[in-house]
């Protein structure tokens, strides 16, 4: 990694780290003002609140990708399999230039 690089990256997570930290420190502030099964029933939920995030938003990551995939497949086989968009693309064109020059 170049030096450049380097600097670069030091400073996005300078700067991610001076975002984060006061909110950070808010928190543990906080947590520690409740008793300690609060701040354990506290922190259950939220890593609950996580793991299912990130379940949903695998399953919405899986949707779009098979609809992405899906859709790819339809544009692959329409322009290489069959001549409907070259056809389509040549009208068109060919349209373009004949009603052009009229319309000038």
């Amino acid at each position: 990694m170049s030096i450049l690089n380097a600097f670069r990256f030091d400073a996005i997570i300078d700067t991610i780290n001076g975002f984060l930290e006061p909110l950070i420190t808010n928190g543990v502030q906080l947590l520690q003002g409740f008793p300690i099964w609060i701040q354990g029933l506290i922190l259950l939920a939220l890593g609950l609140f996580a793991i299912i995030g990130v379940f949903v938003f695998i399953k919405k990551f899986f949707k779009l990708f098979i609809v992405l995939a899906i859709l790819g497949a339809i544009g692959y086989y329409l322009y290489f399999e069959t001549d409907i968009i070259t056809n389509l693309l040549g009208s068109l064109t060919t349209a373009i230039f004949t009603t052009l020059p009229t319309l000038l």
